[in-house]
């Protein structure tokens, strides 16, 4: 961002060789289509729009070109200061989650390897300061939009819309259940996402991945109705299964067996959408006295009614 206060970028990809190319690229197209002596050496400030790998882990190696500050929100700052804390924290919610989901032992393994804290992978980072939902940064304004991630920001400037990764043109963002990870879930995103519904002036979302978003009432329905077919989706496969099930059970029916990272996909896909259910009222615990009595019970659901 420039003519917004220092120069300023916001996000750093993920720090593999391509991402951080593109990063360069992008300032390259700066100086030459645009006519701005822009280069990185000059960018005062790096704000990350959420503290998932592939949006804050090009910072190391852009740090070493840049004596940029670096913000994000405060809900997702632990992740980039104490990302190894953080990591073995995620890692045990997901497991606990697994298990609680009736994942059988041996996939368990494969979903948390794909997953998982490994080798790698980014090391802490500084943040300088902490943004906040409605602050002003010469011209930025934050606006805090939690459920893909606990601190998720969009960031506004003039009728743009910096979207990170809560609204994309083609991709309904993946969701957490907030028994893994606080301040996420369906409840918050779905909330979040009609708070920049209403937002006004902005005319165009540049989401972290994939086209530009020009119609973003119309993109906010879409993806409403794909969270609505989903659930839909969900209460049907209960109310056709002759048993209680898991959420393991019912995201092989929904999406079909997956392998790895996609497996990790779609159970806490799912999952978030039973937990969504399940606090508005409409599922219902069939095995209580297991889930009363055992150290750790799988839970199984049917329909409240």
């Amino acid at each position: 961002m420039l003519d917004a206060g220092p120069p300023t970028l916001i996000d750093a990809g993920s720090g593999e060789d391509e991402s951080i190319r593109h990063v360069l690229q992008g300032l390259e197209a700066v100086r030459t289509e645009f006519h701005e002596p822009v280069r990185l050496s000059d960018v005062k400030r790096i704000l990350i729009t959420h503290a998932h790998i592939d949006h804050f882990g090009g910072l190391r190696e852009l740090l070493r070109e840049t004596k940029a500050e670096v913000a994000v929100h405060a809900l997702d700052s632990r992740q980039m200061t104490a990302y190894e804390e953080r990591a073995v924290l995620a890692n045990r919610a997901l497991a606990r989650f697994l298990r609680q989901a009736g994942v059988e032992p041996e996939r368990q393994t494969e979903v948390l390897r794909a997953f998982g804290y490994g080798a790698g992978r980014p090391r802490s980072v500084p943040v300088d300061f902490l943004l906040a939902d409605g602050q002003e940064l010469e011209g930025l304004r934050v606006v805090h939009t939690p459920g893909h991630s606990p601190g998720h920001v969009c960031i506004a400037v003039g009728d743009i819309l910096i979207s990170g990764d809560h609204i994309l043109a083609r991709t309904v963002p993946w969701q957490w259940p907030e028994s893994v990870a606080a301040h996420t879930g369906l409840s918050h995103y779905l909330d979040s996402l009609e708070k920049v519904r209403r937002l006004g002036g902005i005319e165009i979302a540049l989401g972290g991945h994939e086209p530009p978003v020009r119609d973003i009432p119309k993109r906010i329905g879409q993806i409403w109705d794909t969270h609505q077919r989903r659930l839909d989706r969900l209460l049907e496969i209960l109310g056709k299964a002759a048993r209680p099930l898991t959420v393991s059970e019912i995201t092989e029916r929904m999406y079909s067996r997956q392998e790895g990272f996609h497996a990790m996909l779609a159970l806490t896909d799912v999952g978030a959408r039973v937990e969504y259910l399940d606090q508005r009222g409409q599922l219902a615990i069939a095995n209580l006295d297991e889930v009363q009595s055992q150290r750790e019970p799988v839970y199984r659901y049917r329909l409240a009614w």
